[in-house]
């Protein structure tokens, strides 16, 4: 994508007497009339008691080879409910707001990409621009987070894509791998990952081994974790690089969830999206069931698509003349609810919203709008309202941190004040939240209701968390500027410093104490020489 379950495995990889006499299931669950139906319907019970006789004869030579694949698959075939997962850009500017629910009406997430830094070192960042630390001072993703989850919004975290540097290729060890994953993981509280293989990591083999030995050691230490293998695919299927990332996974008995597949920028004009994107799902379908029989994971056709998902690129795709629409999803919801599809992923919010005039030519495309007649978040509604199931039902891996702290001393920016003009991006604390001014205002409380969410002047973030703190202002290096003096004059930029901090007269002054410029900076003589917590950058 452009920044761009087999949760459930069979519990015997052998075929049952059920398997045996059971119709062979188109996707839409009809029979079909083939030699293979013909065969398993001549079996009589009396032939069907010998099979079982002579497995459970040869079941004690194959003991221990049977064990194994068991421990390598989930212990449910049962089909689960179909589910939508929208991909956020999440360091595209400006941040996409996915913990407010008239922003996001999906009950789960996908967050990417966390990718090596610029460095190359084995530490997870978040695109190569924030590290962890750096993305909650900017981006506050564990308070989104926490916000999104007390709603009851689950989040996915995605590894890679199209543009990162995949840790997979950075990480000297498996181990060091599983640690690199394991800090992500740690950090927010998700119960599932999906790991994005494009690009020059589809034919890196080592980097593929080494990953598969990583989630192995993951899986140990977190058995609810849930693993997505988002991967390219044709408009005939995957393709034999992306087919080895799956042969890989399964060799080493990864516990994947499910295989999801990219079906999007196909590279010719298309008159109609749905039916090729169809067309690629019952191809990877199909490829699938191969893959499966040859590991000793026997499910049938609706089984093999509930451990399936599909990402559509909403919109104008990067290809030219590919151009999904509303009607396209309408479609594609259909099929998944008609075969079973487990999930259906978009990319992205951040392009879930008609386009300006600017962009009103579909060949353009954009990352902020998708270049398609659409009403704002339609794309969405179309998903959510058809695919209303779970990731997961269970809760998260870790259960993260919900309480709110009323606490100041907590309070990691200032507390509102009525008398205080906070511009566009100014970040306060409010009974226990904090919230992001959306333009300038002063005197509008947080909490002030509206009879339209969009008048409200404020963007709630999240929670205050009890692991929260007041920053710390960096004081100044003694000397860099004259200490101020009540019975001195400054004219106008005059440099002086009090209690350790620095500020410039903005016009003649005496006996102004210069600390008035953070309680109402619209009557004081004095600015401050540096950012007060929750402030924008100082230009």
């Amino acid at each position: 994508m452009n920044n761009g379950e087999y949760p459930n495995r069979p519990e015997s990889p052998l075929v049952t007497i059920a398997d045996l006499v059971k119709p062979y299931e188109h996707e839409d669950g009809s029979s079909a009339g083939n030699a293979r139906r013909g065969l398993r319907e001549r079996l009589s019970y009396y032939s069907a008691t010998r099979i079982l006789l002579s497995l459970v004869t040869l079941s004690g030579i194959g003991y221990l080879a049977t064990t194994q694949v068991q421990n390598a698959i989930a212990s449910s075939v049962a089909v689960k409910s179909e589910f939508f997962a929208p991909y956020v850009d999440t360091t595209l500017t400006p941040a996409y707001q996915f913990q407010i629910t008239n922003q996001n009406m999906a009950k789960q997430t996908v967050l990417g990409f966390i990718t090596a830094p610029p460095s190359g070192s084995c530490s997870p960042s978040w695109g190569g621009y924030y590290s962890l630390n750096g993305a909650e001072s900017q981006l506050n993703l564990t308070r989104r987070l926490v916000e999104y989850q007390s709603l009851g919004g689950a989040s996915m975290i995605s590894f890679g894509g199209q543009r990162g540097r995949h840790l997979s290729t950075v990480c000297s060890t498996p181990a060091s791998l599983e640690s690199a994953y394991s800090k992500v993981i740690a950090a927010y509280h998700v119960p599932a990952i999906d790991l994005d293989t494009e690009g020059g990591a589809l034919n890196n083999f080592a980097a593929m081994n080494r990953r598969a030995l990583a989630l192995r050691l993951l899986e140990t230490k977190y058995p609810k974790l849930q693993v997505w293998l988002t991967l390219p695919v044709a408009s005939n299927g995957l393709q034999g690089n992306a087919l080895g990332v799956v042969r890989t996974m399964l060799t080493h008995k990864v516990r994947l969830t499910g295989i999801n597949v990219m079906t999007m920028d196909f590279g010719s004009p298309s008159a109609n999206m749905a039916t090729t994107v169809e067309g690629a799902l019952r191809a990877t379908q199909a490829q699938l069931a191969t893959e499966f029989h040859r590991h000793g994971i026997h499910l049938n056709t609706k089984q093999i698509y509930n451990r399936m998902g599909a990402t559509v690129e909403i919109g104008q795709n990067n290809s030219y003349g590919e151009v999904f629409t509303t009607s396209d999803a309408q479609s594609l919801a259909a099929f998944a609810l008609r075969t079973s599809l487990r999930r259906v992923s978009l990319w992205s919010l951040n392009r879930d919203t008609p386009c300006t005039s600017t962009f009103g030519n579909q060949e353009i495309y954009s990352t902020t709008c998708s270049g398609t007649p659409q009403s704002n978040l339609q794309f969405s509604n179309i998903f959510s309202h058809a695919l209303n199931g779970s990731i997961t039902s269970h809760r998260a891996v870790i259960q993260a941190p919900t309480d709110i702290s009323t606490n100041p001393a907590n309070a990691p920016y200032p507390i509102w004040q009525p008398n205080f003009p906070y511009p566009e991006h100014y970040k306060v604390v409010w009974n226990g939240y904090v919230y992001q001014a959306k333009y300038y205002n002063q005197g509008s409380q947080p909490t002030q209701t509206y009879q339209y969410s969009y008048q409200t002047p404020w963007l709630l973030v999240g929670p205050v968390l009890k692991t929260d703190h007041a920053p710390v202002i960096p004081k100044l290096k003694p000397g860099t500027y004259p200490t101020w003096n009540s019975k001195q004059a400054y004219n106008t930029g005059t440099d002086v410093e009090l209690g350790g901090y620095g500020y410039q007269a903005k016009y003649y002054t005496q006996g102004d104490n210069p600390a008035s410029a953070q309680s109402n900076p619209n009557t004081s003589p004095w600015k401050p020489l540096f950012n007060l917590p929750g402030e924008p950058p100082l230009n």
